[in-house]
């Protein structure tokens, strides 16, 4: 009879763990989330965590801005976008769904993230060179282009409306978010100049995990804390990054909510979790990015604090540059320049 109870005990508390168990689909960049804080969370909760990955931020601005964003509980979103989708009125409210212990970010992730969302991570916009390739090194922004221009198809850069402008913008020069409409022009004629002998126009990270030993790419504008993953794509253990001498944008990355998809229990409770401090700073050293946690600072590895990617020492308000809100008219303009860039024959 004792045994008979607890055995309608036990199964009365799996029936209850399982009954209150959810499924949190998370929408983000690959290899985003560390396995082993997704694997410690799912034990301890229950809950189970799906990702779908996107490539660019145009594609995800796409989903969000349809309302498919509604298929997921979680997005990964920048700080400029998240400004503009706030404004809207498209993204929710999630200034009260971390416990107090745990509001642990920097002042300026905090104001980038606002109370749309839930500061993640920060950090550069550099380049990526294979030191046996690129051997003179990269040094400035302009050197990215001549060196495609000397050894065409093996040069990657990304394919969005905001940086891939802002990468010739610095290559002339030029503050990487201008409105000034003659030197937008001068960025789209150095990109035309380029479009043929780059190998492809798209993120370093989603050329080299599809094409793995057998990619060709030598040099690719990168966001810091990519590198690595680059490196164990590719199999190629000469890569370096850099942030070349006119300076660098800052990123800030958060997690958000569409405004019509409630905030799940189980998304309330990924998101205070990955965000205690030792939990934060797993996640951080196991992904190698900057995290927006300063808490973990006191508990990452000394060899992580000292990594100058994620750390540039260097940078200064001369040689960093934010994103910023542009204009409706600069913002079509730098879409339109794409696109001919894109179709242009």
């Amino acid at each position: 009879m004792r045994f008979l109870t607890c055995f309608a005990l036990t199964c009365s508390i799996l029936f209850s763990v399982q009954s209150f168990a959810e499924e949190i689909k998370i929408f983000t960049w690959e290899d985003y989330i560390s396995d082993t804080v997704i694997e410690k969370f799912e034990k301890q909760y229950g809950h189970t965590v799906s990702q779908v990955y996107f490539e660019s931020e145009m594609l995800r601005d796409v989903v969000v801005y349809s309302g498919k964003a509604l298929a997921y509980d979680l997005f990964i979103i920048d700080g400029l976008t998240i400004d503009e989708l706030g404004r809207e009125g498209i993204l929710g409210d999630l200034s009260n769904v971390l416990e107090g212990d745990n509001s642990y970010f920097t002042d300026i992730s905090r104001g980038v993230c606002g109370s749309y969302g839930i500061p993640y991570s920060n950090g550069t916009m550099g380049v990526a060179f294979r030191s046996s390739k690129a051997t003179e090194g990269i040094t400035s922004w302009m050197d990215v282009f001549d060196y495609a221009l000397q050894n065409p198809q093996t040069v990657v850069i990304p394919d969005d409306d905001v940086d891939t402008i802002a990468i010739a913008l610095l290559a002339l020069g030029f503050d990487p978010m201008t409105e000034n409409e003659v030197e937008l022009a001068q960025a789209y004629k150095l990109l035309m100049k380029v479009r043929d002998q780059l190998l492809v126009m798209r993120a370093g990270t989603g050329y080299a995990l599809d094409k793995r030993s057998a990619s060709k790419m030598e040099v690719t504008v990168i966001y810091s804390g990519e590198k690595e993953q680059i490196a164990s794509y590719t199999e190629q253990d000469d890569w370096t990054y850099t942030i070349p001498q006119e300076g660098t944008l800052m990123w800030h990355e958060c997690f958000s909510v569409h405004k019509e998809k409630p905030v799940s229990k189980a998304s309330i409770e990924f998101l205070n979790f990955i965000n205690s401090p030792e939990i934060a700073a797993v996640n951080a050293e196991e992904m190698w990015f900057a995290s927006s946690n300063r808490h973990v600072l006191d508990f990452a590895t000394d060899e992580y604090l000292q990594d100058e990617e994620l750390f540039p020492m260097a940078l200064d308000n001369t040689s960093s540059f934010t994103y910023k809100t542009l204009s409706k008219e600069a913002s079509d303009l730098r879409s339109q320049i794409l696109t001919v860039i894109h179709n242009q024959k």
